[in-house]
């Protein structure tokens, strides 16, 4: 089968014929029909969480999956197209008892530490880790991290709510989505004025550009907000954020881009300030943003790409040139 190999860090994905995966009792074979880019991946492809998260290559990447079942197990009949979950946890530890599979100690990833997505075919440990989904596949594939991570970082915020949503990615844009269906009030910040402009076209109640030559976050001074949503993760974002909570106000950490948080504990004390970070979401999450997707109420914005352009996807995500998700055909 073809595949987009991750060989050696820093180095493009390589076009390759690879054996197909061979089947173990109860695993289940799925023809991939498409999978979306992940920012995760680049981060992957450039070692930039070397010291959180062992890559063993060659592998396949790609961990946004849907496909069609081809072989194996008893839930699903050939030619069902399913979305894949792709933490696999030890399913004995609380973390997985209670259903978030993707804090498990010894959780093992799809298109991370084994094969995933990238590819004409992927296989999967057990068919738990299935969802049957319709519509359009190519739309349909972000949901199954960017998606999930969006409805898991909109938890608990409702009508009424102040929200900041910082970035524009293709996770911020399914959570105004999301936010908007909760009838929050939500303000956009952020640098691209394309994806700034899509915002807007979601609900954004307010639209605000960040310009270089201006302090940060200055467009929002003076303003406070009942929950943060930071979906870019450096050190300016997570330096100001908490500043802009109002009294018992929370931040919540959705991007990995490396930043370091230092709050003074004043601040978090006397403000009853909280913070949570978002990793992924449970499997609960993905049935509820299934059925979202399925009556019309969430756009994934995808972007679709052949797997022999991955390479140019990547690039376009790195350069910001994408509004969504782009989305990977084998």
């Amino acid at each position: 089968m073809k595949a987009a190999v991750f060989l050696e860090k820093g180095r493009p994905l390589q076009i390759m014929d690879v054996p197909e995966p061979k089947l173990n009792p109860g695993e289940i074979l799925l023809r991939v029909k498409a999978s979306g880019l992940c920012h995760g991946d680049i981060h992957l492809i450039f070692g930039e969480w070397e010291n959180d998260i062992t890559v063993k290559t060659p592998v396949i990447l790609g961990h946004e999956i849907v496909g069609e079942v081809v072989e194996g197990g008893n839930k699903f009949k050939r030619g069902d197209q399913v979305l894949v979950y792709s933490s696999i946890g030890c399913g004995r530890c609380k973390y997985c008892r209670r259903g978030d599979r993707q804090f498990c100690e010894s959780v093992r990833v799809i298109g991370v530490h084994t094969d995933g997505g990238f590819a004409e075919y992927v296989k999967v440990p057990s068919e738990e880790y299935l969802f049957k989904v319709s519509g359009n596949y190519i739309s349909a594939a972000p949901l199954a991290d960017a998606g999930i991570t969006a409805y898991n970082a909109t938890k608990g915020i409702g009508e009424g709510d102040r929200v900041l949503v910082i970035g524009v990615g293709s996770v911020a844009l399914l959570a105004i989505q999301l936010l908007k269906l909760k009838n929050a009030e939500v303000t956009v910040i952020g640098r691209n004025l394309i994806r700034l402009s899509k915002a807007e076209s979601l609900g954004a109640d307010e639209v605000l550009a960040m310009k270089k030559k201006d302090p940060p976050f200055s467009p929002v001074a003076g303003k406070k907000f009942d929950y943060v949503l930071d979906f870019v993760g450096n050190d300016q974002t997570l330096e100001d954020a908490p500043w802009l909570l109002s009294r018992e106000g929370e931040l919540r950490i959705i991007g990995e881009y490396g930043g370091h948080l230092q709050i003074p504990e004043q601040l978090i004390v006397l403000r009853g300030l909280r913070m949570r970070g978002i990793l992924y979401g449970n499997m609960d999450d993905m049935v509820e943003v299934i059925k979202l997707f399925e009556a019309g109420k969430l756009k994934t914005l995808s972007v679709p790409y052949k797997l022999e352009e991955i390479n140019e996807a990547i690039n376009d995500l790195l350069e910001e040139r994408i509004v969504g998700r782009a989305v990977i055909l084998p």
